[in-house]
């Protein structure tokens, strides 16, 4: 069993919904999840691989698409089941979705015949400031304020409210 993370850039033509309606009417033996920022899919090794490659054919320098270290609906990692915010590693998604449009239009770029070194070298240096961006632009919190923040959310021992 394979999972893979199919990514969308901002500037694509498809949406997450297209992309699992897409992926649901092939009638294939897979497991589809739509999620803000394209789908999970899983199933098979090859067959995950295939249709993986089958998408990216759509607009292939605007989709994007990684191996995943858990099966959807994982009890480890699902909202649903750890009773909400956002998953571990799901920052990381994020500032790697904010870098997507840029590095859509580096690819086009250095597919096209007008291409050059110095435009996709500025492209490159593009791609990394947004990236340094989104990974500094989270700012500190102090421990008193972590704590506050956790004791303001933890769920309340019901045990305690029937004595």
């Amino acid at each position: 069993m394979k999972s893979k993370v199919i990514m969308l850039a901002d500037d694509a033509e498809t949406s997450p919904s297209k992309l699992f309606r897409y992926l649901n009417s092939l009638n294939e033996d897979i497991n589809v999840k739509e999620t803000c920022f394209g789908a999970f899919i899983e199933g098979e090794d090859e067959l995950v691989d295939k249709i993986a490659e089958k998408v990216r054919e759509f607009e292939k320098n605007k989709i994007f698409c990684k191996d995943r270290g858990f099966p959807i609906w994982d009890k480890r990692r699902c909202r649903a089941f750890r009773k909400g915010g956002p998953r571990e590693g799901f920052h990381q998604l994020e500032a790697e979705h904010r870098a997507l449009k840029t590095i859509s239009k580096g690819l086009e770029e250095y597919e096209t015949e007008k291409s050059t070194y110095e435009n996709v070298q500025e492209l490159k240096k593009k791609v990394m400031e947004e990236y340094e961006n989104a990974i500094t632009k989270s700012e500190k919190v102090s421990i008193d304020t972590f704590a506050k923040i956790a004791n303001e959310t933890k769920p309340k021992d019901k045990s305690k409210d029937k004595k």
